[in-house]
C-alpha cells in the first residue's frame, strides 16, 4: 500500500470519528434530566435524609427535571448544598444511559454529612458540633449518641475552650466510654458526669485537660481499686496537680 493511500485512509478515519463525535455530542446535548438520584454513603451520618435533600435541591433549583442535562450547573448545586450546616461535601455527576433505544439522563448527587462530636443542650439552644468546630443544626428527628454538653455554654465557649478537651475525650479509648456529660457552671468552669459511679467530677477550667485526666485516671485505676467507688461523691481537679475527694454522707455516717 502506497504512502498516499495510507495518509488518505488516516484522514478519512479521523473525519468519520470527528463527525460521529459531533453527532453524538449534539444528541447528548438534547438529553434531558429525567431523574435525580440522592446517594448518602453508608459511613455518613443521616442528619438529613434523601427526602429532605431533594426538598433542599428543589429550593436551590426548582427546574432540574426535564431540563437539558448539560445545561445544569453542577458546581452551583454542590456549593448550594455545602452551605447547609450538616453537609460536609457534595458531589454532583451527570449520567447517560440507554433505555428502550433512547438516551436517558440522570443527575446523581452524593452527599457526605458531618460527624457530630458532641451535643449542646443549653436553655433553648440545641445543636451538634463536629471536631472542626462547625455548628450542626439538627432537624428534630435526628439523634446521635454523643457526649452531652449542658449548662451555661454559648457557641463561642463550646468552640474555643471545650472543643479541644472533648476531642481528647473522643480520641481516648478509656474516656470516651467513661464520660457521658459535661456541665458548664459559673465562670467557665466545667463538671464531668461519668457513666460508671455516682461521683461528680469538678474539673475546673477546661484547659490543662491532659494533666487533669492523667491524675483522674490514676485515681480510678489505683485509688478506687483499694477504697471502692462508693466512698466518695465528689472529685475535684480544680487545683493544679491535686485530686481532692469528698466522702459521701452515707460513708461518713457509717464511720
Amino acid at each position: 500500500m502506497s504512502t498516499f493511500i495510507k495518509i488518505l485512509i488516516f484522514v478519512l478515519t479521523v473525519a468519520v470519528i470527528s463527525v460521529s463525535m459531533a453527532f453524538s455530542k449534539r444528541r447528548l446535548a438534547k438529553v434531558k434530566c429525567a431523574e435525580v438520584e440522592i446517594v448518602i454513603p453508608e459511613n455518613s451520618p443521616r442528619i438529613v435524609d434523601e427526602e429532605e435533600i431533594s426538598r433542599l435541591i428543589g429550593k436551590l433549583d426548582a427546574g432540574l427535571l426535564n431540563r437539558q442535562l448539560y445545561s445544569i450547573n453542577t458546581d452551583q448545586v454542590e456549593k448550594g448544598l455545602e452551605k447547609i450546616s450538616s453537609i460536609k461535601n457534595a458531589e454532583v455527576f451527570r449520567q447517560f444511559s440507554v433505555e428502550n433505544y433512547q438516551l436517558k439522563g440522570k443527575l446523581i448527587i452524593e452527599v457526605e454529612q458531618r460527624q457530630p462530636l458532641f451535643r449542646v443542650l443549653s436553655g433553648e439552644d440545641d445543636y451538634y458540633m463536629d471536631r472542626e468546630g462547625v455548628r450542626i443544626n439538627g432537624n428534630g428527628e435526628f439523634s446521635s449518641h454523643v457526649l452531652l454538653v449542658t449548662g451555661k455554654v454559648d457557641e463561642q465557649f463550646a468552640r474555643g475552650r471545650l472543643l479541644p478537651m472533648v476531642c481528647f475525650i473522643g480520641d481516648d479509648e478509656f474516656w470516651k466510654v467513661q464520660i457521658q456529660q459535661v456541665n458548664v457552671v459559673d465562670e467557665g468552669e466545667v463538671e464531668l458526669v461519668p457513666l460508671v459511679g455516682d461521683q461528680l467530677v469538678e474539673f475546673g477550667e477546661p484547659e490543662a485537660y491532659r494533666n487533669k485526666f492523667r491524675n483522674l485516671k490514676a485515681l480510678y485505676e489505683q485509688g478506687f481499686a483499694e477504697t471502692g467507688w462508693a466512698r466518695y461523691d465528689t472529685i475535684s481537679l480544680k487545683f493544679e496537680n491535686q485530686v481532692v475527694c469528698s466522702k459521701t454522707d452515707e460513708y461518713e455516717q457509717g464511720q
